[in-house]
């Protein structure tokens, strides 16, 4: 997918979601964890041992902040951190822009939510896949106050064509993230 798509689907959210109700702000500071999926080396089979002998579940944490705005109809905007993504020796900074369907039940919020943007990886192991497109989609639900909520959230990531140093790993990178939050309402 060309970054004129990526530039375009994300525009294209922010549209939509602007013309919603508005005057609906939030501000969710969330950290959780990630499951990293598996990264096979079909091409490169030899340099997939030091992946596996950096690999510990405990060390996936994800911290981060999401912008929302809208009523029912809406969008929101991610900015997290990934300190050990794939490997204890690689990072991601992950940024996405999101349609958001949020109906209000009460003080019961559930929503869905899909969009588009990018991991960006660096480390000093061939797990560091660089900066890549992906989606996620997912959904969750806010238990909200007048001002403070609290959020938990489960999203899934597609990262289309892996390939690391020309040579293909996969043709799909998925993950799967969960969180919890404290959401501001403004």
């Amino acid at each position: 997918m060309k970054i004129t798509h990526v530039v375009f689907a994300t525009l294209l959210i922010c549209i939509v979601s602007l013309s919603s109700n508005a005057a609906i702000l939030d501000l969710t500071v969330f950290g959780g964890f990630q499951n990293p999926g598996k990264l096979t080396f079909e091409t490169a089979p030899g340099s997939a041992t030091n992946l596996i002998q950096n690999f510990d579940p405990k060390t996936f944490g994800v911290f981060g902040a999401r912008f929302g705005h809208g009523g029912l109809i809406g969008g929101e905007h991610t900015l997290a951190y990934a300190a050990n993504f794939l490997d204890s020796n690689t990072h991601a900074y992950i940024y996405h822009s999101n349609l958001r369907v949020m109906p209000t039940i009460s003080f019961v919020k559930p929503y869905a939510t899909v969009g588009v943007g990018v991991v960006a990886t660096s480390g000093s192991t061939i797990a560091d896949i660089g900066t890549k497109f992906g989606l996620n989609y997912g959904g969750g639900v806010t238990f909200a106050g007048p001002l403070i909520g609290v959020n938990l959230d489960v999203r899934g990531y597609a990262i289309p064509k892996v390939s690391v140093a020309g040579y293909t790993t996969q043709p799909r990178l998925d993950f799967l993230q969960a969180s919890a939050g404290i959401q501001f309402h403004f």
